[in-house]
């Protein structure tokens, strides 16, 4: 049985990661699709001096509107630890070690954690505190007939893509108003620049909830997420975001 944990992480929300290490990742949204046994997570090191980075998967649940994670054996990292040498790149291939999901996906974080080399001077920031970077993907194993992501060995139809099912509500707590978002669907829903408006166009929009990355509803479940401070939703306006970076945006129902 799973123990699930909270646990602070950092995401990255970008199609690639550049961070103060000087270590590029990409590609950052990961899927293993039924018929397929991994994929591959390119790590480049363009810094002067070599990286020391190990890489976990944990499996990942939203209970009572929280993240939690815990260790699995479905996927693994191969290697696990890995040092980057100046200028240089390292392929992590994540393994599916068990049978696809029987229905939707399942999901998983991949944790990259920087291990400090002694032979190095660390780098600290003005407080004088060590910086060790985190870097967090997510990563999603499909069923049979459920796609999220293109492809570029598979020519399939766009609209065919698998796509949740949200809805929205308000629900106050501690005198503070939150939005509440469930998703019925199978898969998951990545919600950037969530805002209500009387039209699909931020620029018009009546209250912005999130200019950018907002957060994720994993398949089946519900997140929570404040309102502005001082603000109400517009009467007669609708919830929109955008469920990819470069797609359309849609529409949310109550």
């Amino acid at each position: 049985m799973k123990k699930w944990l909270l646990i602070a992480l950092f995401t990255l929300q970008s199609s690639l990661l550049h961070a103060a290490s000087s270590v590029l990742v990409w590609p950052i949204f990961q899927v293993i699709e039924a018929d397929q046994h991994g994929s591959a997570l390119w790590l480049e090191n363009r810094g002067s001096q070599p990286v020391r980075l190990q890489v976990r998967i944990l499996a990942w649940q939203q209970q009572t509107y929280r993240d939690r994670y815990a260790d699995q054996g479905e996927v693994v990292a191969s290697p696990p630890f890995t040092t980057i040498p100046p200028q240089q790149r390292q392929l992590v291939r994540l393994i599916r070690t068990a049978a696809p999901p029987e229905q939707g996906e399942q999901a998983y974080r991949i944790i990259l954690d920087e291990i400090p080399n002694a032979d190095v001077p660390a780098v600290k920031n003005s407080a004088g505190l060590r910086l060790q970077m985190r870097y967090v993907l997510p990563l999603f194993l499909d069923a049979k007939g459920v796609w999220t992501q293109p492809r570029s060995d598979v020519r399939r139809d766009p609209a065919s893509a698998s796509q949740p099912q949200l809805s929205w509500q308000l629900v106050t707590e501690q005198g503070k108003t939150l939005l509440r978002i469930r998703n019925a669907g199978k898969v998951h829903a990545r919600l950037s620049e969530v805002f209500w408006g009387r039209e699909a166009d931020v620029s018009k929009a009546s209250l912005i909830v999130a200019k950018g990355f907002l957060g994720y509803v994993l398949a089946g479940q519900s997140m929570q997420f404040p309102l502005p401070a001082g603000k109400t939703v517009p009467i007669g306006s609708t919830l929109f975001t955008h469920l990819t970076d470069n797609g359309p945006v849609v529409a949310i129902s109550p």
